[in-house]
């Protein structure tokens, strides 16, 4: 779930992204799992979809570990970058990347700026979206 205030719009990267509706401090919170805000489902369930629906979960979802992560707020519209301004905060997590953590800034970052993500880090889907 966002924990800043965004908007949608389009993006110079493609498609739609998401903006920052207020300055963001270096540290600050961005993003945090929520159970209520997104919707976990197996690969069997998705198949089980009509396709149009299958497109909008491969496009606005992630997978990690065989399940897809489809968030409910803005920041399913978040888009890559390899020199994203967000980064998960991997404080108190041991192991691997936990698709149920939080991202924070990795800087400063303006109002109207677009907010990034480096999917190689946590989707296992990247490849197929960047191509």
């Amino acid at each position: 779930m966002l924990k800043v205030p965004t908007y949608v719009a389009d993006s110079p990267i493609g498609g739609l992204g998401v903006f920052a509706g207020r300055d963001i401090e270096e540290g600050e919170l961005i993003w945090e799992f929520h159970p209520k805000t997104v919707w976990i489902l197996t690969q069997q369930e998705v198949e089980a979809l009509p396709e149009r629906l299958r497109v909008l979960i491969h496009t606005y979802s992630y997978l990690f570990e065989e399940q897809w992560y489809f968030c409910v707020d803005n920041s399913r519209f978040m888009n890559h970058s390899d020199h994203a301004n967000t980064l998960e905060d991997k404080t108190g997590v041991s192991g691997s990347s936990n698709p149920a953590g939080r991202d924070r800034a990795v800087r400063k970052i303006l109002k109207d700026e677009e907010l990034t993500c480096n999917y190689k880090e946590f989707d296992q889907h990247w490849q197929t979206k960047l191509s």
